[in-house]
């Protein structure tokens, strides 16, 4: 019997069975429903392998297609902190781990006012192609909030904290420097207070773009260091004791005789002092260098001696040669002025030199009336330096001032800053904390205060900028409550993407310059090196010195490959060899010039954005006018971000109910429109804490499955019972008699 026959056969003897055909039906059933679910799972795979193809710009909270306003696909996730400061449970842990005297404790700066609400609104009206929204909370669930919606995520802070030990905290801070640790967390992501509402209609190349990298919007000055001493004043050239002090980092090494070393550059822009006055030359920084050299040199084994007469001696000659120049140009009274400043030195000097007869031991010291001490002789070397500083600082450099005005500016200045008590908030004492820290890694400058919008923050430069300031960031994360040593989250992160340099090696620069790739330097690309390299007009003497050190470097250097250059690459009358790339990094005096100029490079692309254009902050009192007058300003005019912080004064409660009553009008005249992210009006979420909704939800899941259980037991029995006759009959084994023979 043939194979064919034999499998007719046994199928005509399956289908001749009373139910055949149900087995057959069920297995076609069972083999359609695993094509489906095979074609589902791999149209999952490929939306994942092609995302750009299937959803890329459709991925949003809106679930709509962007493509043809977005440029490119570039996930961005949304994170903002939360706290609802009138929940009981929150404000008895309050009181649990925070004194009551703290003032940073107060129940005023966790009240809740619906912003998030009205936040969410305008996230939907105006960057609705966000992918995903964070909220990072204490555990608490706004009422109103939709949880069901899959792009919303509520975090609470066991789940981004490293360090459980720091939890509870109640700090903005702590909990800012670990947001970017979420979960599924994109790698750039727009960070927003809730109280930071959009205008208008936002993009990410108000943030970013990618020509010009990170854009950093900068508002207001880091407040002044001290109440008689305005930034303004420090490493400006001139010593000022009113800011040698430890707040103000010693005038910025303005009043210390040895020089150093800042990557600080002048102010040119506008000053939020009111009073400008000229910068003295870069003098006293010269003799300071020449003083330094001249210390270094010197044998003598009285430090005090040596400076006190090189500064003398330099001081006098510069103010000498200064009297000389001016003299015939000055009214009287100047001249006055400057005879007398110049009796006063060489008195000085005359003390000095009386000083210098008498000696104790090793050791020779100044007059006592001169230091600040009477018992000089008991006084260790640091001591003595104190002293000395303080010496030099009052009576030597303060009495060289050749721009009287300016100083008579700074003196006034003082003197009104004197009548005004200082008071800084824990904010702003955290921003000079910053500062001061930022000072030291990367060279004195003058700061200013990110603008308070939403940041477009990179999780990995945070990484970045966490690791190099660990001890501090882990400082920060264990405070329970804002702290005057805290790391200020975004003046931290935007100093840091826009202080971090890298090292560039010479060859890079070579290939920069190098535009048609030839592989050498023509005399035109070596005129456009030249032209960023000196101040224009060129000097002819610094194009002869450049092509002379190629010349001399081609004779000494050997070089093992010369590449052929390209026709038309030298002038007609040039002189210079093939300036190859070899060339270039074997010449020692050509690659240091070059890494002087270009070898330090921004590491993160930036672009600083002067804040004001797009943003409006405004601080909301308890005078109800004043309030109306900002809110309709603002509806006249909304622009981009919008940010209304609470300044109200809690013991006008009347006036408060008022203020809050016109914001929740301002908001709705503004947002109307109700988002996904809510719940219907008359619903509201049943639990007001993620743990008590996850706990409600794994025991409706065990009820859950508990009841299929028990269904799928009864269907069973239900089956078994109804068939169990043909079951058997199914089952049972036949047996052949044996043959009788």
């Amino acid at each position: 019997m043939s194979t064919c026959k034999l499998i007719q056969r046994r199928c005509y003897d399956l289908l001749s069975h009373k139910y055949s055909l149900l087995i057959i039906v069920i297995a076609f059933t069972c083999v359609f429903i695993g094509v489906i679910h095979f074609g589902e799972v791999w149209i999952q795979w490929s939306k994942e392998k092609y995302e750009a193809v299937f959803h890329s710009f459709n991925d949003n909270i809106l679930g709509i297609s962007f493509q043809k306003k977005l440029c490119q696909h570039v996930p961005i996730d949304v994170v903002y902190t939360w706290v609802n400061g009138s929940d009981p449970a929150f404000l008895q842990n309050l009181e649990k781990h925070v004194p009551i005297v703290d003032i940073n404790s107060a129940v005023s700066r966790f009240s809740d006012k619906d912003e998030l609400r009205y936040s969410l609104r305008s996230l939907e009206m105006y960057a609705p192609w966000v992918r995903h929204v964070y909220i990072v909370t204490n555990g608490q669930i706004p009422s109103w909030l939709d949880m069901d919606n899959s792009r919303v995520t509520v975090v609470t802070h066991d789940d981004i904290f490293i360090d459980k030990s720091d939890l509870p905290t109640f700090s903005s801070p702590a909990i800012e420097s670990h947001i970017h640790r979420i979960s599924g967390l994109s790698d750039k992501f727009l960070y927003f207070n809730d109280d930071v509402m959009l205008g208008a209609e936002v993009w990410p190349e108000d943030f970013i773009t990618h020509a010009e990298g990170q854009k950093v919007y900068l508002a207001w000055w880091v407040p002044d260091c001290s109440d008689v001493c305005p930034w303004a004043w420090v490493s400006d050239g001139a010593c000022d004791p009113s800011c040698n002090t430890t707040l103000c980092e010693f005038d910025g090494g303005d009043c210390d005789p040895l020089p150093i070393s800042t990557d600080s550059e002048g102010i040119e822009d506008e000053s939020d002092y009111p009073y400008k006055f000229l910068r003295e030359s870069q003098l006293r920084a010269r003799e300071a260098e020449r003083l330094l050299n001249a210390l270094k040199m010197s044998t003598s084994q009285s430090p005090i001696e040596d400076i006190t007469n090189l500064i003398f001696l330099r001081v006098l000659q510069s103010y000498k040669k200064q009297v000389e120049n001016k003299v015939r140009n000055i009214t009287e009274s100047n001249r006055s002025s400057y005879t007398k400043n110049y009796t006063n030195l060489l008195n000085l000097k005359q003390v000095a030199n009386e000083s210098r007869t008498s000696t104790h031991g090793k050791r020779r010291l100044l007059p006592a009336k001169i230091f600040k001490s009477d018992n000089l002789e008991s006084l260790n070397d640091t001591e003595l330096r104190m002293q000395q500083k303080h010496f030099l600082n009052d009576d030597i450099i303060n009495l060289v001032q050749v721009n009287n005005t300016a100083k008579s500016y700074k003196l006034k200045y003082a003197d009104q800053l004197k009548r005004k008590p200082r008071q800084l908030d824990t904010y702003a004492e955290s921003l000079l904390y910053v500062n001061r820290i930022y000072n030291l890694a990367y060279g004195f400058q003058r700061r200013r205060v990110p603008a308070h919008m939403p940041h477009l923050l990179d999780k990995w430069i945070i990484n970045d900028m966490q690791a190099k300031f660990q001890d501090e960031f882990k400082k920060t994360s264990s405070h329970k409550v804002r702290s005057a040593e805290d790391m200020q989250f975004a003046f931290s992160y935007f100093y840091f993407v826009a202080s971090e340099k890298r090292n560039l090696p010479t060859s890079n620069i070579f290939n920069r310059f190098d535009t048609d790739k030839s592989q050498t330097w023509s005399d035109r690309e070596i005129r456009t090196l030249l032209s960023r390299m000196h101040p224009l007009p060129l000097d002819y003497s610094l194009v002869m010195d450049f092509e002379n050190s190629i010349t001399n470097c081609s004779r000494k250097v050997q070089i093992q490959e010369t590449p052929s250059p390209p026709s038309g690459e030298r002038y007609l009358d040039s002189t210079l060899p093939v300036v190859s790339k070899e060339l270039v990094l074997k010449c020692d005096s050509i690659s240091q010039k070059l890494q002087a100029k270009f070898g330090e490079q921004k590491r993160y692309k930036h672009e600083v954005v002067k804040a004001g254009k797009n943003e409006i902050f405004e601080m909301l009192t308890s005078n109800i006018s004043m309030t109306v007058q900002i809110l309709d300003e603002i509806r006249r005019e909304p622009k981009k971000f919008i940010c209304l912080n609470d300044d109200m004064d809690p013991n006008r409660r009347s006036e408060n109910e008022v203020v809050r009553a016109l914001l929740n009008d301002f908001y709705r005249s503004l947002y109307p429109i109700k988002s996904s992210f809510e719940l219907p009006a008359q619903y509201r979420n049943r639990f007001s804490h993620r743990h008590e909704l996850f706990e409600w939800r794994a025991s409706r899941a065990k009820a859950r499955n508990l009841l299929l259980v028990l269904v799928a037991v009864l269907l069973i029995l239900t089956f078994y019972h109804l068939f169990h006759h043909q079951i058997r009959r199914i089952l049972r084994i036949r047996t052949l008699p044996p043959l009788l023979v």
